[in-house]
């Protein structure tokens, strides 16, 4: 069937309402379209989100469990200061003693 053919066959009263039908249609089926679309872009937008707050949170405590383990291994290298200072301490005082049984 021809497009002419079909609006020869369309009354001339009615033509008026046909092109608001036709106007109608192309505006619900464009905007469905788009709100389809944007509901699809909303849950990507979403996805990416959360998985960015994800990794985010995620590198947060990774981040504040390698703070405690560098403040504990702070504690360790100022304990074994205090004992190779202990250490050298004793070796001098060691040092003395035998020097001075030496010379008995």
């Amino acid at each position: 069937m021809d497009i002419g053919a079909i609006i020869t066959a369309i009354p001339p009263s009615a033509i008026p309402l046909v092109v608001v039908i036709l106007g109608l249609a192309y505006l619900y089926f464009k905007f469905g379209k788009e709100k389809k679309d944007r509901e699809v872009t909303k849950a990507a937008r979403d996805k990416d989100s959360q998985e960015i707050h994800d990794t985010l949170l995620r590198h947060t405590f990774q981040i504040d469990e390698l703070k405690g383990h560098s403040v504990h291994h702070e504690q360790i290298l100022d304990d074994l200061n205090k004992q190779m200072g202990l250490l050298n301490t004793n070796i001098v005082k060691l040092q003395v003693t035998i020097e001075n049984l030496g010379k008995k």
